[in-house]
């Protein structure tokens, strides 16, 4: 019993990866910040998470739920500090026009 629940769950485990691998979406969104937006490059980031898109997304692809500046704070900041990588400063990302 015991070897069909792992079983299950390595099959659920596989279908949820490639389930995300295959959606890719564009390469490039564009997300509010306040009046201003931001090109997220969608596809660089798939790369460097190794399609892991669950990093960002709950369940599943499409839009992250409740977008806003606190979302952005709480799934960018931590990653771009702890990689060392991208904007981690306020003018990083609001950028005065």
């Amino acid at each position: 019993m015991s070897r069909i629940i792992i079983c299950f769950l390595l099959f659920s485990l596989f279908f949820t990866v490639n389930s995300f691998a295959a959606n890719p979406g564009p390469p490039v969104i564009k997300l509010k910040m306040g009046s201003k937006m931001l090109d997220f490059t969608h596809l660089k980031h798939q790369k460097l998470t190794n399609g892991q898109c669950w990093e960002c997304h709950d369940k599943t692809p499409g839009k992250i739920t409740n977008w806003s500046e606190a979302t952005a704070h709480k799934l960018c900041i931590p990653c771009h500090d702890l990689n060392e990588k991208g904007p981690i400063s306020c003018k990083g990302c609001h950028k005065k026009s």
